[in-house]
């Protein structure tokens, strides 16, 4: 018994080594040359090309209006009246909002008696009537009137401070406003849009005020819109450590809405029309194999600009030579290989 075991195992060990030795020479066949026998590896292939390369700095955010404000009062009170809607257009200095104007009748009462005296009491300063001290009372008096009248006023009726669209209304009229976060109405540009951005201190560097952005968007997934990168901020912030920054965007026919989320990226380096190749077929000495009469050939390449899947050669190489892409590890210069697919 112990003799058929034994018998049994070496049989299944030669049926395992056949076996392993059928898969090897799937992978590699033998040839004859002048130096003896060379292995021939199957490898994949690809054709160096000419296309643009870029890197950039990634970012998020939601988009806003190039100008993008809430309108609201900085004190409580009750709305009297909204004089637009969502989507209006409407003009710098156009009125939005009417607040209940009660304690502005007693300021505006309260004003025009101090500007009253006031001019009085300049009129006998003037002539030398009042002393100094008098006069300059009088007129501390009416400034601080005149401010008092200017914060109500400007709580009670808002206006628009510059062109643009109602993008959201928050309040119905006859509601009482507290301020918070919200406003009573938003108001946006929106024929451009910007995108708020933050960079770390070790991107920053790279970036500078005018460089492209390219963004995308969920809901216009096959589009790219462009952008410029502005107010790119000269200090970091003293709590969080950013840099800010924004990209300028136009929206062609206010296509895109306020308020979608957008991803892409500052272009920091580019260049338009590069020999580009695989990432992978680049070794760690920036050694590159190409594939000439069956053989490998070793190409020593200089590079530009280095992606994650791609790289740029600035010399080594030229627009449509076949190079090997994957397969090199191993491999030797005057190799015999054989391309599998690409």
């Amino acid at each position: 018994m112990k003799l058929k075991s034994i018998t049994g195992i070496l049989s299944a060990g030669f049926i395992i080594t056949l076996l392993s030795g059928c898969g090897a020479a799937s992978q590699k066949t033998q040839q004859q040359t002048n130096n003896g026998p060379v292995s021939e590896i199957y490898v994949k292939t690809a054709t160096v090309q000419k296309e643009e390369i870029y890197d950039s700095i990634s970012f998020s955010g939601r988009l806003e209006g190039n100008k993008d404000v809430m309108i609201m009062p900085q004190i409580p009170g009750k709305i009297e009246e909204i004089l637009v809607g969502v989507n209006d257009r409407v003009l710098k200095n156009d009125l939005l909002v009417r607040m209940n104007a009660d304690s502005l009748e007693q300021v505006e009462a309260q004003y025009e008696a101090a500007r009253k005296s006031y001019e009085r009491f300049g009129s006998l300063y003037a002539d030398k009537q009042i002393a100094a001290q008098v006069y300059d009372q009088s007129k501390a008096g009416y400034e601080s009137a005149r401010a008092a009248y200017s914060q109500v006023l400007g709580n009670t009726e808002l206006t628009a401070p510059f062109q643009g669209t109602i993008v959201g209304k928050y309040f119905d009229e006859n509601e009482l406003y507290s301020p918070g976060r919200r406003g009573i109405l938003r108001l946006a540009q929106i024929e451009k849009l910007k995108l708020p951005i933050t960079v770390v201190a070790k991107d920053y560097i790279k970036l500078s005020d005018g460089m492209e952005a390219r963004i995308t968007v969920e809901a216009f997934s096959d589009q790219i819109f462009t952008g410029v990168l502005r107010d790119l901020s000269p200090g970091a912030d003293p709590v969080t450590g950013l840099f800010s920054a924004n990209i300028i965007m136009d929206n062609p026919d206010n296509r895109l809405p306020v308020g979608i989320f957008a991803t892409g990226g500052v272009i920091f380096q580019a260049s338009e029309d590069a020999l580009v190749i695989p990432r992978t077929a680049l070794s760690a000495d920036n050694v590159v194999f190409t594939l000439e009469s069956g053989r490998a050939k070793r190409r020593v390449v200089q590079t530009g600009i280095l992606l994650a899947d791609k790289v740029e050669i600035t010399e080594g190489l030229n627009e449509g030579d076949t190079i090997i892409s994957e397969g090199t590890m191993g491999l030797e210069d005057g190799m015999a290989v054989k391309a599998i697919g690409r």
